[in-house]
């Protein structure tokens, strides 16, 4: 039972997980057209690496880890309960995109991180901003 309660943690923090990535993601367009509304450093800055390590994973077609963790638990509470594939094929899929393409996704996930890091290049938030200014 126990190993049924941590691998049901790990979905809800995986759920967590998505739901910052697109709220990030749009937070990020809306931002780009009004800067000052949008100067959380620390949020982008995390967000960023966020989008960044999971464009990094969908390059190299590996599993997020806590899809890994998640289905370690599941096997060790019942190996019946384990499913093959990735996490948003399994749960999120079902729901809105039903019989989409893998690739579709991997292309809309770097997309993602490419634009998410130009938006961060081009309009740095302050404290990133200010921070390089007295460097140079």
């Amino acid at each position: 039972m126990f190993y049924k309660i941590i691998a049901d943690i790990i979905v809800a923090m995986h759920f967590i997980w998505i739901v910052f990535m697109l709220f990030g993601f749009f937070l990020t367009i809306f931002g780009f057209f009004r800067q000052k509304i949008f100067d959380w450093w620390l949020f982008r800055t995390l967000y960023l690496s966020g989008i960044l390590f999971v464009g990094i994973l969908t390059i190299l077609r590996r599993f997020c880890p806590l899809t890994i963790l998640e289905n370690l638990s599941r096997v060790k509470y019942n190996p019946e309960t384990t499913y093959p594939g990735s996490f948003i094929v399994h749960y999120i899929e079902k729901l809105v995109y039903p019989d989409i393409n893998q690739i579709l996704l991997r292309v809309g996930t770097i997309f993602v991180a490419v634009f998410v890091l130009v938006v961060y290049i081009i309009r740095p938030p302050a404290k990133i901003k200010n921070l390089l200014i007295k460097k140079v």
